[in-house]
């Protein structure tokens, strides 16, 4: 059995007066995670105590280490974690076997553990601990027959031991239960809510203290307080060494101050957040998509914010993985920021995020072109990137070309005549209408009547036509010869002078930049 001084009830007054009891704050510590683990170290040492502070993030596999992290230590009763394992795993753990067992793990019974210590093993048990997860850095056996709390460990071992018996399923149900269920005086009256149980709420743990590491009890102490915290993500490691004179209240408060500078509010850090990429840097200024934020550190995310604008939802899809809701913002380059209880994004190249303006047209090459389509048209504006289609009222261009972020050019489609907005449609938005982005389809001319119906062969008659689309009119042919005189008095009428022509009858036909009428029965002038 281990030889040990006994830490009193006492004690735990005596460290309420050192101030070391701390119960977390609602206040967020913007600590980093490896000044946290490097406080507590320093800590103990800066007061003449030996100590190795070991963190495993059993979510990531991150181990955050300080102090004397690799070396060994007495496990005290430490080692009680270690028989629980053993029994369950091989069956052992039910009946009385298993009553006696929750004591030995809640209250930190002595007897209880010399009592089960042969049927586990004995001093071999720390060696199939190792061989049976793979723990070659855990430590090794007591040195003389018995002695189990001579094992020896090392925080590195002991908190990747955590991590397995977590993720094993014969193991970890049971024994984090237990440990959740630690009482604050051990079943001889110790108090044993020194280290973690004083910093934080809600931890696992099983603690260990006597003076069994190197010699019976003459020249040192071995303090220890061991778990999981932050609900089990993360197991804890902090084991100190000290004099003998040290024993009882004073290591116990070094243990503590250390778990409380590991713990700031009670929490251990949570990894200061990073963006590393995201899955695009282009936004339309009305917000509204849905874009993926990767990084590091996503843990506890409390906003995430698009320039000065808080982003309307956003869901941690992993510590890796942020999806958000774009919100509204007026164009031009802002930093997205990922804030967490550990911290905000730093500003980065990363984190650059452009919103754009939907498309904005200033000037066209022109403004109509005939209602069969196939015309070209040059669009100038800006923001022409994405460019999705250009639409003529509600029918789609026919091709688009993009010469630049700021000149388009379009091939008309076919539509029916009149007049429609040109809406360039891009990624960003659709550009709005204005009467500098109108576009009239003109149909091709159509010849309606003739006045007179008939003129002299010689020519030099005035002669009137009626009809539809006499826009844009280039020459009148009268049986193939072009008049003269022509003038346009509206889009549906117009004269000429007959040209000299042989006797009969011929066709009148307008032409325009959008076509020739066709020949038909209300087009006939008659040469006498």
């Amino acid at each position: 059995m281990t030889a040990r001084r006994w830490l009193f009830a006492p004690v735990a007054a005596a460290l309420a007066l050192l101030g070391l009891v701390v119960v977390p704050t609602s206040a967020r510590a913007f600590t980093s995670r490896a000044d946290a683990v490097s406080a507590a170290a320093s800590y103990g040492s800066s007061r003449g105590f030996h100590v190795g502070v070991a963190v495993l993030d059993t979510s990531t596999g991150w181990l955050y280490g300080a102090g004397d992290y690799t070396g060994t230590f007495a496990s005290e009763s430490v080692v009680k974690a270690f028989i629980a394992t053993r029994l369950l795993v091989s069956g052992q753990m039910h009946g009385t076997t298993e009553s006696l067992a929750y004591k030995m793990i809640t209250q930190s019974d002595d007897a209880i553990a010399s009592q089960l210590y042969g049927r586990v093993g004995g001093d071999g048990l720390i060696s199939w601990i190792k061989q049976h997860y793979h723990l070659y850095r855990l430590g090794s056996p007591p040195r003389l027959p018995g002695w189990w709390g001579n094992t020896h460990i090392t925080p590195r071992g002991l908190v990747h031991f955590y991590a397995h018996v977590k993720k094993d399923p014969k193991v970890g149900p049971w024994l984090l239960n237990a440990m959740h269920h630690a009482t604050p005086y051990g079943s001889d009256g110790v108090f044993q809510f020194f280290g973690l149980p004083s910093a934080t709420h809600g931890a696992a743990v099983k603690q260990g203290w006597g003076c069994d590491y190197d010699d019976f009890c003459t020249s040192f102490s071995d303090f220890n307080s061991t778990g999981f915290v932050n609900g089990d993500r993360y197991a804890v490691a902090l084991l100190a060494r000290g004099p003998l004179s040290a024993y009882g209240s004073e290591i116990a408060g070094i243990l503590t101050g250390a778990a409380t500078k590991l713990l700031p509010a009670g929490v251990f850090p949570y990894r200061t957040p990073v963006v590393t990429s995201m899955s695009t840097h282009w936004t339309k200024s009305a917000g509204g998509d849905r874009i993926i934020v990767h990084g590091k550190g996503f843990t506890n995310v409390t906003r995430v914010d698009f320039g000065t604008i808080q982003a309307p939802s956003f869901t941690v899809l992993s510590p890796w993985r942020v999806g958000v809701s774009v919100p509204a913002h007026e164009h031009g380059l802002v930093n997205v920021r990922v804030s967490t209880a550990a911290g905000t994004t730093p500003k980065s190249t990363k984190t650059a995020f452009n919103y754009v303006n939907p498309a904005w047209v200033s000037a066209m090459s022109t403004h109509s072109g005939k209602a069969s389509g196939g015309g070209a048209v040059t669009i100038v504006g800006y923001n022409f990137r994405s460019v999705q289609q250009v639409l003529f009222g509600a029918t789609t261009a026919a091709k688009v070309t993009v010469l630049s972020p700021n000149r388009l050019l379009v091939v008309t489609p076919a539509h029916e005549p009149g007049l429609t907005h040109i809406r360039i449609v891009t990624a960003y938005g659709t550009s709005a209408t204005r009467a500098i982005d109108e576009y009239r389809f003109v149909a091709v001319p159509q010849v309606g009547e003739v006045a007179p119906l008939t003129v002299p062969h010689s020519g030099g008659t005035t002669v009137t036509l009626g009809g539809v689309g006499f826009r844009g009119v280039r020459a009148v042919l009268v049986g193939g010869i072009a008049a003269t005189g022509v003038r346009v008095a509206s889009w549906g009428r117009l004269s000429f002078v007959a040209p000299a022509h042989a006797r009969g009858a011929v066709h009148v036909q307008v032409v325009t930049a959008y076509g020739r009428s066709a020949p038909t029965g209300t087009d006939r002038l008659t040469y006498s």
